[in-house]
């Protein structure tokens, strides 16, 4: 086999991912981030359905499980720099590359009056609109929107796990209820930052919760509220929106 055939057929078990194309539309990714998917072996697909309800596992534990073991990612990059919002989207692209067929959803057709279905596809996926108005604080160097003094970024998946285990942890100590009351919003402003420590949280936390002013943490919970739809999964058809949450089978999607 020549190397044009080898190169060939490596290219075909990956498929590069246009991060524009993720919830997150690319915004809070650096330049030179570049993602490619591969296809799930089918020991992994046994294992993710045998599991769904013999495990405690949770789905999205299973989920991130087969995105971490099939996303490729640029040099200097790891899964956990990668937007926590995009992984489930991410998941469902290595479905459809595994499986070669679409993932198509039910829904009712209000405009025609009768059931239907929606491929879902970044032609169909409802990404949130940001006005101009808010486009004018993005900064194209940094990667992030600078309002009000604060500089806003969508949490990284090492971020999202760093915060879990913090809680675990404070759930078995003296103390605990008081971690359920706090807020967390800081995730939003920690740049490009895949790593954190206990000790930084706690530092945090006391920060965003008891130190700064009543005046910030308006601006701050207006502006994670601004964004809050980024996280939400919907397709629009035919000018309708249609949650997906309850409506995708993750238990037969390799189907």
């Amino acid at each position: 086999m020549g190397i044009s055939s080898i190169v060939a057929q490596l290219l075909n078990e990956q498929r590069r991912i246009d991060i524009k194309s993720l919830p997150s539309q690319g915004l809070f990714y650096k330049e030179d981030f570049k993602i490619w998917i591969k296809k799930a072996n089918v020991e992994d697909i046994i294992r993710y359905e045998y599991n769904y309800k013999k495990s405690i596992e949770s789905i999205i534990y299973r989920v991130k499980k087969i995105a971490k073991k099939n996303i490729v990612l640029s040099k200097n990059y790891i899964y956990e720099d990668i937007k926590s919002i995009d992984i489930i989207y991410l998941f469902f692209e290595i479905v459809k590359f595994t499986s070669k067929k679409d993932i198509k959803v039910d829904y009712f057709n209000t405009v025609q009056g009768s059931n239907d279905e929606v491929t879902f596809d970044n032609d169909t996926f409802n990404y949130l609109e940001i006005s101009n108005e808010t486009m004018f604080k993005y900064d194209e160097e940094s990667r992030e929107f600078v309002i009000d003094g604060f500089r806003y970024s969508l949490p990284c998946i090492g971020i999202e796990s760093c915060l879990t285990n913090f809680l675990v942890k404070k759930s078995n100590t003296t103390g605990s209820k008081k971690y359920e009351e706090y807020s967390y919003s800081f995730i939003y402003f920690l740049g490009h930052k895949s790593d954190i420590n206990d000790e930084e949280i706690d530092n945090l936390v006391e920060i965003f919760n008891n130190d700064i002013s009543d005046e910030d943490k308006v601006k701050i919970n207006n502006i994670v509220s601004d964004f809050s739809d980024l996280a939400k999964y919907s397709l629009k058809k035919d000018n309708q929106v249609i949650d997906i949450s309850s409506k995708i089978d993750l238990e037969k999607i390799w189907k």
